[in-house]
Order: C-alpha cells, then sequence, then structure tokens
C-alpha cells in the first residue's frame, strides 16, 4: 500500500489531554521502563469486504510503561470475579456485566496510566485505493504521468474520483484478481477490469481527470502483463487483507509512542490467531528490521522502520489481561461508533480511552481530512506569472516524459520502473526533471 494513502492520527480527546499525561514521569527510573502493548482486532470478514454490517476493520492497542500483565494480571483476576469469569470477553459478558465492572477498570487503567491507540480501516476505501495503486502506478504505467502518482495531493484526488465510479461487481471482480494465486488467471481478469470501469469514466465530472483516468486504464487494459498484480505467495496475498492496513497504521502509532516517550517498545502482544499469523510476523519483521533512514520523496518524508528492537508475539486471551482489557475497551469503542447508547460507567470507561487514545483512520473521510490542509496552502498560497510559466514548463515537460515511456515500452516491453531514467527530486522533494533516457 502506498503510504500517500494513509489516513490521519488523530488525538480522540479534546485538548489533546492524552499527550500531556503521557509526559508525566514521577517514578524513580521509570524513563528506563520499556513499552509495552496488547492487541486485539473486531470486524474480520474473511474476503467478504463488502458486508453491510460490517463496513469497518479494528485493531486497537492498551499502551503501557511496563508489562501490564506481569504488574495488573491479578487485579483484573479479581474484577473477573465479580461477575463469575476469570476471562473477559466482551461479547459475552455484554453491556450489563462490562457496567457492573466498569468502575474496577476504570481504576485499573488509572493505576497503570494506560494509553491506547485505534486503528481503523474503511474497507470499501481499503478496496478502492488499493485498486487505484494497481493500476495507476507510474512505475508500472507507462501512461500516467509521474506526477499524477507520485505527488501526493494530485493522487489522492485521482484516487477519490476513480473511486467514485467503481461498482461493487468491478470492486469483487479487482479483489478475485489480487487474491488469485495463478497469475495467468490473474493477468486475463486485469483487462476486464479495466474495461468495466472505463464504461462508467464519462461520469467524472472534469475533463482533464477523465482523460488521466482514461488513459491509464486504456493502457493498462492493453499491457496487463505490466502490471505487478500478483504474487504467488500465500503470506503476501493476505498482506491485502484490512488486518495487515490496519496492523500497520497500528505499530506506527506505537512508534509515535515511543518517540513522545522517548523510549524503546519491548513487546507487542497480539491476540491469538492462525490465518494471519505468518503475516503479521513477516510485516513486524520488515517493520521493525528496515532502514531507520528518512526518506524524501516528491514533498513527502517517510519512515519506514518502526518499534525497531520489539519483540511481537501471539498470545491467547486467557493468558493476557492486557489483550482482555483492550477486547471490552474495542467492543465499547465500536458500538460506540455505530451510535449505540451506553449506561454512564462504560461512557466512563470510553471517556478515559478519549482521553488517553490516538486514532489512525483509514477511511474515505479520514484520508480527506489528513489532506486537507495541504490542499488549503496550495490553494491559498500566491500564484504569480513566474511560477505559472515555470509550473507550464514543468507539466510540458512530465507530459513529454509520459509520451516517451509510452513509445519506449513498445519497443523494449520494460515496465517504467525497470529502467534507468528517475526524476530529480530537489532538497525539498520536489521535481526537477529526469535523470538517463
Amino acid at each position: 500500500m502506498n503510504p500517500g494513502h494513509s489516513g490521519v492520527q488523530v488525538n480522540l480527546g479534546a485538548g489533546q489531554v492524552g499527550q500531556t499525561n503521557c509526559e508525566k514521569s514521577a517514578v524513580m527510573g521509570e524513563s528506563k521502563v520499556p513499552i509495552h502493548a496488547y492487541v486485539d482486532e473486531t470486524g474480520n470478514t474473511g474476503h467478504n469486504l463488502f458486508d453491510e454490517k460490517q463496513p469497518d476493520f479494528w485493531t486497537a492497542a492498551l499502551v503501557t510503561k511496563g508489562d501490564f500483565d506481569l504488574n495488573y494480571g491479578q487485579r483484573l483476576l479479581k474484577t473477573g470475579n465479580l461477575v463469575g469469569t476469570q476471562v473477559l470477553h466482551a461479547k459475552e459478558l455484554g453491556v450489563k456485566k462490562i457496567e457492573v465492572l466498569s468502575i474496577d477498570l476504570l481504576e485499573l487503567l488509572r493505576a497503570a496510566q494506560a494509553h491506547f491507540f485505534v486503528s481503523r480501516v474503511e474497507k470499501r476505501y481499503l478496496l478502492a485505493s488499493k485498486m487505484f495503486d494497481s493500476i495507476f502506478d507510474s512505475g508500472e504505467n507507462a501512461a500516467v504521468g509521474w506526477h499524477n502518482y507520485n505527488i501526493r495531493p494530485l493522487r489522492l484526488m485521482l484516487a477519490f474520483k476513480f473511486a467514485s465510479i467503481l461498482s461493487i461487481e468491478t470492486a469483487s471482480l479487482f479483489w478475485k484478481c489480487i487474491m488469485e494465486p495463478n497469475k495467468d488467471k490473474a493477468m486475463q481478469m486485469l483487462p476486464e477490469i479495466c474495461a468495466m470501469v472505463l464504461e462508467n469514466v464519462n461520469r467524472i465530472p472534469d475533463e482533464r481527470s477523465r482523460q488521466i483516468i482514461g488513459d491509464g486504464l486504456q493502457w493498462a487494459r492493453s499491457h496487463p502483463e505490466s502490471m505487478q498484480i500478483h504474487t504467488d505467495r500465500a503470506v503476501v496475498r493476505k498482506g491485502h487483507f484490512p488486518n495487515l492496513v490496519a496492523f500497520t497504521n497500528l505499530i506506527r502509532g506505537l512508534e509515535n509512542y515511543s518517540t513522545r516517550w522517548k523510549r524503546g517498545i519491548a513487546r507487542i502482544n497480539h491476540d491469538q490467531q492462525s490465518e494471519m499469523k505468518a503475516t503479521l510476523e513477516l510485516y513486524h519483521s520488515l517493520a521493525a528490521n528496515a532502514s531507520g533512514e528518512i526518506i524524501k520523496w516528491a514533498g513527502e518524508s517517510y519512515k519506514f522502520q518502526m518499534a525497531a528492537g520489539s519483540e511481537f508475539r501471539m498470545v491467547s486471551d486467557e493468558k493476557s489481561a492486557g489483550i482482555q482489557v483492550t477486547d471490552v475497551v474495542l467492543w465499547l469503542y465500536a458500538r460506540f461508533r455505530k451510535g449505540d447508547q451506553l449506561p454512564e460507567g462504560c461512557s466512563m470507561l470510553l471517556d478515559y480511552v478519549f482521553r488517553h487514545g490516538w486514532e489512525s483512520d483509514f477511511s474515505f473521510g479520514g484520508v480527506e481530512e489528513a489532506v486537507k490542509p495541504t490542499l488549503k496552502a496550495i490553494m491559498d498560497a500566491p500564484f504569480p506569472p513566474a511560477k505559472e510559466r515555470e509550473s507550464k514548463e514543468m507539466l510540458e515537460h512530465f507530459e513529454k516524459q509520459r509520451l516517451s515511456s509510452i513509445a519506449q515500452y513498445e519497443k523494449d516491453k520494460i515496465s517504467p520502473f525497470a529502467r534507468q531514467s528517475r526524476p530529480r527530486i530537489d532538497v525539498d522533494g520536489n521535481a526537477t526533471g529526469c535523470d538517463g533516457n
């Protein structure tokens, strides 16, 4: 997934109360205590991304300085005894029993100085953005200008317009395509997918966007062999699921806690499951062992290393008090987002989470809010005649490169990303031309 599609990370409570609380350090030697996280998820519908009853996938983490299971496990066990259970499962407890436990749970969270991170993935946005990335990546699609895909505001505007003309039928076929283990079968589906979307291109309101999206679809339809949509590794195909996007954004949230608190992450404990185990382990390893270098690209900065040095393990919720707490909080939070009315004690629990938590919102709405300040700054900036001439010259340059790339592919059948020619980027991440042919 292109990191430029990520939603905004926002503090769940007004005034960023959680951030100020997390700076407190009253205990001698506390600054040396590493972070532990306890992760649970909800909204898993497998291959069915169109379940109207579960449009979102959620992952959440209880985040503490020190080992919550070790320090508070016995205390949570006593809390569970109040309703006759040794393991807290929110779905089984229901609102009434959670209400009985709410005061004890709230006192426990306060004692642990607990914080939270919630990662939301809107499944339809995931599929639309993944489809856009798969077809319009200028490194694979020679008919897409470099700037239209790599400059984030341009890419997002095109992606939203593209998403507006997708039907569920087309999106379903695309999902089947990227999950197909047989490469030949996957490649045979792509032209049909492009043709189905092309039928709706005229619904895009502005002519220039219709041209860019139409040209990209026509080229992908005629040259499916250049599009990198297939992988023969099942563990990588599972990376298309919302589980991984939510998990990746959650790790980024934990990395932000690590930076703010100036301490490392010792362990990420995830609720035990078999379907995504290998995929989550693989991507945690990739993130934890990536280079810590800051990469500047087209005006954006990226750091791929997250949770360096941390351990990732799958743990049964029966053996983790932290995961049980996360389960309760996430269950209540999902109902709050659906508009359910919650009793006073449950509401107090969520109020604590809002004041001590952050959320990543990977959705149409979340990404729109994330890019609004950038777009406003662009639209409000002065645009004198000299800047206009410079911009026109740059667009002419990119168009020449695009046409050259199309002609070159017809000669050598080499995808653009495999050629030596690369856009030159200045110190601010702005494109200034191309090296090579």
